[in-house]
């Protein structure tokens, strides 16, 4: 199934986002609208994937929690194919993030949608249950690794069969991802980086 992109605007603290995230390809935009925000500053009426949730009531990381509301329930319902990202200056978002990383979900936060757009993503260790796997990748001959994801992945799920992890192969091979470890182009080559070659 093609990837697809969901993404949660902290509206109170990156109102920039909205204008964003409309002009560019994105299956779905879900806008946290605080209490003392009266409206959004677009005319999302003909935007048939933009949803408006207005917040009731003041208090602090009100509008937070609720947006933690809303990612909990996507993390449960969304298939394996959409990545998630949060817009938020907020560094406090990053823990998170990266515990959704590590259950197999693309997920960044966006700081800012002016210049270069810049995906804050937390530098954080690998999941200690793919550990291993990254160990028995580096002893593999560079010549030799899988050079489609296909191939990458056929071969992690063999792994995975000797180990004890929950994880899948696409999920392992997600993970890799998002810690640089590889990439994937648009004919879904994997190239590896420099810090698992021997």
């Amino acid at each position: 199934m093609k990837k697809e992109t969901w993404c949660f605007i902290d509206y109170e603290n990156l109102p920039s986002a909205l204008e964003y995230v409309i002009s560019n390809d994105y299956a779905r935009i879900l806008v946290f609208l605080g209490a003392q925000q009266k409206n959004v500053n677009i005319d999302l009426s003909k935007q048939t994937t933009a949803e408006v949730i207005k917040i009731k009531g003041v208090g602090k990381n009100n509008l937070d929690f609720h947006l933690i509301y809303y990612l909990g329930k996507c993390q449960a319902n969304a298939g394996n194919h959409v990545e998630f990202a949060v817009f938020s200056k907020d560094t406090g978002w990053d823990n998170l993030i990266q515990f959704i990383q590590n259950e197999g979900r693309t997920c960044h936060r966006i700081s800012t949608t002016t210049g270069s757009l810049k995906k804050a993503v937390p530098n954080a260790k690998l999941p200690i249950d793919v550990q291993p796997i990254l160990k028995k990748l580096t002893q593999i001959n560079k010549a030799q690794r899988p050079k489609r994801v296909d191939r990458l992945t056929n071969h992690l799920q063999s792994i995975v069969r000797s180990l004890n992890t929950t994880k899948t192969a696409k999920q392992i091979v997600e993970i890799l991802k998002q810690h640089g470890l590889i990439s994937v182009n648009g004919n879904r080559k994997v190239t590896y980086s420099c810090k698992i070659y021997r």
